[in-house]
């Protein structure tokens, strides 16, 4: 978002989650879900940050699409998503959303040119005793293997 109109929206598509802390099996960058129900979530996410007052900034929005209600919104987060979500929009799009992040606060529009550049599938490990390091460590490894500068 840069002069209260947003610049760059990215769909992701994300596994279930397991319980007992509910983090996803899998996700997949760009989003395998039909043009319309991505262009509906992304209006949602959109006018969600827009409603909320936010003029400059990034955000991490998280949305359902449903088989009974279509989209459906979950949470706005004023920051950048966490996990492989700095590497995924890297890497599938070219955009830096720490790059992004810094032009917001330095007060330079943001302006970021979004290119695919690759697709990806990233499975997450999740032990029974789960630990953010298994995790990361599971993404890296991924990631250096994807084929994806």
């Amino acid at each position: 978002m840069s002069d209260g109109e947003w610049q760059y929206a990215a769909v992701s598509d994300n596994g279930p989650t397991l319980e007992p802390y509910f983090n996803e099996t899998w996700a997949v960058s760009p989003s395998l879900l039909p043009r319309e129900k991505q262009l509906a979530l992304r209006e949602l996410a959109v006018s969600s940050v827009k409603a909320l007052g936010f003029q400059d900034s990034i955000f991490h929005v998280e949305l359902k699409y449903t088989s009974q209600h279509g989209a459906q919104l979950i949470e706005v987060n004023a920051r950048m998503g966490g996990g492989p979500v700095y590497s995924t929009n890297l890497k599938t799009w070219g955009v830096d959303l720490v790059e992004e992040t810094l032009f917001c606060a330095a007060g330079i529009p943001s302006r970021p040119v979004a290119t695919r550049t690759c697709s990806l599938a990233i499975s997450f490990l999740l032990t029974r005793w789960f630990s953010w390091q298994c995790f990361l460590l599971a993404v890296n490894l991924y990631l250096r293997t994807a084929n994806c500068s």
